[in-house]
């Protein structure tokens, strides 16, 4: 259970330069997270220590720019710490994707004529380990392995565009008109998860793996409201989506339950993991500074959060009714 700390005011900036430097993290630290990366899981110790012996390790601060669209690329970066984004233009407002530790970008430069497809950015302060394409095809052409890790990671790749590419035709369409979108922030409301949350466990149950679910309550939505109106709230509200966007993974669903109360189902994710993500989504809920289009600076959002583990058998009130327990622990 979680309570959001008080947010404070950050700055940021973007930059093209990229900083190489040697960073504090052990060797054995580093074949470890590349056994557990979707890139490099199940290959070889001995592979991967020849790998990384020619391997260069990269410092970005956040909201440094690492890769730009047709920027001529010739490295693959697995993500040591920190998170990066995935997106079309500078300023998008949802990114395409979001890379968290152990996970690659620049991969699909190898097949493009070395050049980066889209703006890849820094979220958080980020360590990365820099591998040139030449010897990640060494790796790939000595381990079936890697081969294959490379092929399921592009198929998740290209499952996750399609799944946005279906979206946007689904709003071009007036999917809104189903009333399964919500009207102020436009993410995914109620009805919608009511209506998806069978499928979306039963997925899980036959693949068997886990799924977690987060619920999230807005503790001082009434003070916003009443002091500062709806357009106070309403700004509240979307702020709380652009966090939940920058922490998400692209696979992950966010949902507007109600005005004050929020939701996440977090797919291939277990009790840890779920809390890692409300752990990042704490942090950047305390960094942010929320005003309203006049200028006005709101109370800082106060968030409680619970946790559960979706069973089978969940209906969308179910689920709730079992994670509200360790919410309102939260709350008190």
């Amino acid at each position: 259970m979680w309570e959001c700390r008080s947010a404070q005011p950050g700055i940021s900036g973007r930059s093209h330069q990229i900083n190489l430097r040697r960073l504090i993290i052990s060797s054995t630290q580093i074949i470890n997270l590349l056994q557990e990366s979707p890139l490099f899981q199940k290959v070889k110790d001995s592979t991967l220590v020849t790998l990384l012996a020619n391997t260069t390790r990269v410092k970005l601060a956040a909201e440094q720019i690492l890769l730009t669209p047709k920027q001529h690329n010739d490295r693959i970066y697995i993500v040591l710490t920190g998170r990066l984004r995935a997106q079309l233009n500078m300023d998008d407002a949802k990114p395409l994707a979001l890379f968290g530790i152990g996970e690659c970008v620049g991969e699909m430069s190898m097949f493009d004529d070395h050049q980066g497809s889209a703006y890849v950015i820094a979220t958080t302060d980020c360590e990365l380990l820099a591998i040139e394409h030449v010897d990640a095809w060494s790796v790939l052409n000595k381990s079936l392995q890697a081969s294959h890790n490379l092929l399921a990671l592009l198929a998740n790749r290209i499952r996750a565009t399609n799944r946005t590419v279906a979206e946007w035709q689904a709003n071009a369409q007036n999917y809104g008109a189903l009333n399964y979108v919500n009207a102020v922030t436009g993410i995914y409301n109620r009805r919608w998860l009511s209506a998806n949350i069978g499928r979306l466990i039963l997925r899980h149950i036959r693949g068997q793996e886990p799924c977690a679910f987060i619920l999230m309550k807005v503790e001082n939505f009434g003070q916003i409201d009443s002091g500062f109106g709806k357009l106070g709230s309403e700004q509240a509200q979307n702020s709380i989506v652009e966090a939940l966007q920058q922490c998400l993974r692209p696979n992950d669903v966010e949902v507007h339950l109600e005005a004050d109360q929020f939701a996440v189902f977090l797919p291939q994710t277990g009790t840890d993991g779920a809390r890692a993500v409300a752990d990042r989504l704490l942090e950047q809920i305390d960094r942010m500074v929320i005003g309203t289009p006049s200028g006005d600076a709101l109370p800082p959002v106060m968030l409680s959060i619970g946790i559960n583990l979706p069973q089978p058998d969940d209906t969308l009130d179910t689920l709730i009714a079992r994670t509200l327990p360790a919410m309102h622990r939260a709350q008190n």
